[in-house]
């Protein structure tokens, strides 16, 4: 059996693993459960909090969503947290205050979105914290939903569903992006291996939150909520992941190139906080189409006749298909979940986008400090 031969088959056999791991993800999350519900006379007291950073053209309209809420409306407490901004958000926060009670307005207590939420939690009445970024948008059950779960769970934390909206080809790029990771962020939540959850959405309970520390001793701005994901399972704490129509929030994707790789910079740059395995983990994910790729491209048919041409040929065929097919089938489930249409040309080349410049984007945010308002973000140190 030739090296050639030999290699192809570890390629093809890498591919299947990760295949399998990638349709576990996407059975995780077929297997959701019908949505619970609570009567009003059983709703507690909850906590929404806002972290807010110049967000003038925003905070109207995610102030009006959860004003929206189909929740006893004197048993949720919202506190929107101003980040330090110079725009005109806590204007229009303070104009909705007189006609609604439950509304706050507090200025956070140190620079940096965790400060901001920090400052949220210290002032919440309600067991359980729901954090909503100030640019989403979300229906009207979201809150209700939300607490049901976490009622019949118990959970110490929960792994709630962003979707990305966005037109033209970059949008389409990053809403595939997004459906991907939102699988993988469900799917291994759903397996108790979270390894991803997003701030936009996000709620965890206030002493479970106490009792890891939040966010003290963390180096970096941003990443609130990869880090208290894993102070969380670090600390044993019990995390699920709810994915469901009446609970997504909706994000604007990047609407311009440059604004996209400062994003993409920015998320990236978590990673210098994750664990090695984590590291090692994704950067291997992410070279194997390009070894695969060089692999493919140094065969030749007709050369490997009497040296196992067509099994070879078969396996590389494989080895593709096991790399291509199951994140295709784990964003249809995704977007299936999220009340979607099914785009699955459109999630191909944002898959064949993602390879291309997931690996440059991980590289330069080892050494990019990128800023995020007027803040840099990662720090060298």
């Amino acid at each position: 059996m030739s090296s050639f031969l030999l290699i192809t088959l570890a390629l093809f056999a890498m591919t299947l693993m990760l295949a399998t791991v990638v349709i576990s993800w996407r059975d995780a999350i077929k297997e959701r459960k019908v949505a619970p519900t609570i009567p009003d006379e059983d709703a507690p007291i909850i906590s929404v909090i806002v972290p807010a950073r110049d967000e003038e053209e925003n905070i109207t309209a995610v102030l009006q969503d959860l004003f929206a809420q189909d929740y006893p409306r004197d048993r949720m407490q919202v506190i929107v947290v101003d980040d330090g901004g110079s725009d005109g958000t806590a204007d229009r926060v303070r104009g909705m205050m007189p006609l609604w009670p439950q509304l706050q307005l507090l200025e956070s207590a140190g620079p940096g979105k965790k400060a901001a939420i920090t400052t949220g939690v210290g002032a919440a009445r309600g067991d359980l914290v729901v954090l909503t970024d100030a640019d989403v948008r979300f229906g009207p059950l979201r809150v209700r939903s939300i607490v049901a779960h976490w009622l019949k769970e118990r959970s110490d934390l929960i792994v709630l569903p962003v979707w990305t909206e966005g037109s033209g080809v970059l949008g389409g790029i990053q809403q595939g992006e997004q459906a991907a990771l939102l699988g993988m962020a469900i799917g291994t939540a759903v397996q108790g291996r979270p390894v991803l959850a997003y701030g936009a959405n996000l709620a965890f309970s206030r002493a479970a939150f106490g009792a890891v520390g939040g966010y003290q001793g963390d180096r970096f701005a941003s990443g609130d909520d990869h880090f208290l994901l894993q102070r969380m399972r670090l600390s044993g704490k019990r995390i699920t992941a709810f994915h469901f129509k009446d609970v997504v929030v909706t994000a604007k994707a990047a609407p311009s190139f440059s604004a996209f790789l400062q994003q993409r910079l920015r998320w990236a740059g978590k990673m210098r906080g994750a664990g090695m395995a984590q590291i090692v983990g994704g950067g291997a994910v992410l070279s194997l189409p390009w070894v695969l790729l060089w692999h493919t491209m140094r065969f030749n048919f007709v050369d490997r006749i009497g040296d196992h041409a067509l099994f070879t040929l078969a396996l590389l065929i494989g080895a593709w298909g096991c790399w291509a097919l199951p994140p295709l089938l784990l964003i249809g489930a995704v977007r299936s979940g999220a009340a979607r249409g099914a785009n699955m040309a459109g999630a191909l080349f944002g898959l064949i986008a993602f390879t291309c410049y997931a690996p440059v984007i991980g590289i330069a945010a080892l050494f990019a400090r990128p800023k995020w308002k007027g803040r840099t973000l990662h720090p060298r140190a």
